[in-house]
């Protein structure tokens, strides 16, 4: 299995913790079965789509959630060393 790191701003985070709790789950969990979800095709994903309307498709999927606060970038990637030093002295 693989890690997808995603960041948020604070306020995203806090609302998807509240409802993930309402929910009984977790964030990563509320967010792998929506990519799922989407990827099957029981979202409003049409398995019918040319290249150029999926590709149209994911990049306003993609602003719409720059415009939540949700913002995706390799160069914000720790390694996995900085990844696992949970509670280290900075």
């Amino acid at each position: 299995m693989k890690t997808i790191s995603v960041t948020v701003d604070d306020d995203t985070h806090l609302r998807l913790r509240i409802m993930a709790a309402e929910q009984g789950t977790s964030v990563s969990a509320m967010i792998r079965e929506h990519m799922l979800r989407v990827l099957n095709g029981s979202s409003q994903v049409n398995s019918g789509e040319t290249e150029p309307e999926r590709r149209r498709r994911l990049q306003d999927f993609q602003d719409k959630l720059q415009r939540n606060g949700v913002r995706f970038s390799a160069a914000d990637r720790l390694t996995r060393e900085e990844m696992y030093q949970r509670g280290a002295p900075c």
